[in-house]
């Protein structure tokens, strides 16, 4: 019998929130009997309403009440005493902060394989942005989670994966082996059905979908189509939001753009089936998951050229890419509105990489990389 455990990002109440509990997520292919969620929470989730993260296993939540990094240690060992009696084969953590560096402990303790995911690069998204942002109380407390939580989870782990190729360096850095390109796995199915269209609008419709934080830089867009003859869906809730509305009402463009604060993911893809575009100014490097699913979903999207380096991974295979500035965006759309052949181009080359990632092989990535492990123990 097949035992994991798992330190997921967030509560599994979060995730359930935004409607994005996908099929089997803690395990892949089924390969476990029993999947075991450690939450350094207050609390979480009913487990009922978000069991499918675990397949057909056997599955349990267990709440440890919060952790953070001045408490940390004395929670160790309460944590610990959990795994013990849950006795698992392999241990997951999906971050290399608190999560990571609480089971890197517990590998160190009790000789359990671990695999920790590496989901950005903490230097150049995080500490660049706080320090650019002049969010000085954030980038202090990044860099001392540099310093201790980071090496610590990536050194120790067993296994990395990492979901774009560019983390690779940073992921070095940090101390970290045997590391995998293993992207996230995105069930593109619900996508590349034709799907009723959750509106209809008798003029151009982009949509962008994200969180409403700086970083996802929906203001760039809202400032793009002031001039336009288009409507913009922004789907998504974040601290942004308010002053993203009173962006809007400044620039006079209330009937120009919507609103969706709330949209469950099983319902995502009739919104991108009523668009004609998909755009998001994202400053973060790697790619956003909706960019896949628009593209899954035969739009042409447009996305930022990144601010370090070249685009990574799959982005520049399919996506149009202009300069992070409204002028560009709007240049981009007027381009792609105006050129039935360019907006078919990008269709395709969507399609294309949507064939190379879809969610079935990179289960089966995952599932292998868990059984090489175990073979190795």
């Amino acid at each position: 019998m097949k035992k994991i455990c798992v330190f997921p990002n967030d509560p599994l109440l979060a995730y359930h929130k935004k409607g994005e509990i996908k099929p089997r997520y803690f395990n892949p292919k089924n390969m476990f009997d029993e999947v075991h969620v450690i939450s350094l929470f207050d609390s979480d989730v009913d487990e009922d309403k978000v069991k499918i993260v675990a397949g057909d296993a056997k599955f349990k939540i267990h709440v440890t009440g919060k952790v953070n990094l001045l408490n940390r240690k004395s929670k160790k060992k309460e944590v610990i005493k959990i795994i013990q009696d849950i006795a698992p084969d392999v241990i997951r953590a999906y971050n290399p902060l608190l999560q990571g560096w609480m089971a890197a402990q517990i590998k160190k303790e009790l000789k359990i394989p671990l695999v920790v995911s590496l989901h950005g690069d903490y230097d150049r998204d995080r500490r660049h942005f706080a320090k650019k942002n002049r969010d000085y109380k954030s980038y202090f407390k990044l860099l001392y989670s540099k310093n201790t939580l980071e090496s610590e989870s990536l050194k120790n782990a067993n296994e990395v994966i990492i979901i774009y190729e560019f983390l690779r360096k940073y992921a070095e850095k940090m101390g970290a082996k045997n590391i995998n390109l293993i992207h996230n796995r995105i069930d593109l199915n619900q996508f590349m059905e034709k799907n009723q269209p959750a509106f209809n609008e008798s003029k151009p419709t982009i949509v962008c979908v994200g969180r409403l934080i700086k970083e996802k830089n929906q203001e760039c867009l809202i400032r793009a189509i002031k001039d336009l003859d288009v409507i913009l869906v922004i789907i998504g809730d974040g601290v942004e939001y308010d002053n993203l509305v009173k962006l809007v009402k400044e620039l006079g463009i209330s009937e120009k753009v919507r609103f969706e604060r709330s949209i469950p993911h099983k319902k995502i893809q009739n919104y991108y089936a009523a668009a004609d575009i998909f755009a998001l100014p994202i400053k973060y490097g790697g790619f956003a998951i909706p960019s896949i699913e628009a593209a899954a979903s035969e739009l042409p999207v447009i996305l930022p050229k990144q601010e370090f380096d070249s685009n990574p991974d799959i982005i520049s295979d399919f996506a149009l890419l202009v300069e992070n500035n409204p002028e560009s965006f709007k240049e981009a759309i007027l381009k792609i509105l105006e050129n039935e052949e360019l907006r078919e181009k990008l269709i395709k080359k969507g399609k294309d990489v949507v064939n190379k990632i879809n969610s079935d092989v990179m289960e089966e990535k995952e599932k292998n990389l868990y059984l090489k492990l175990l073979e190795k123990n």
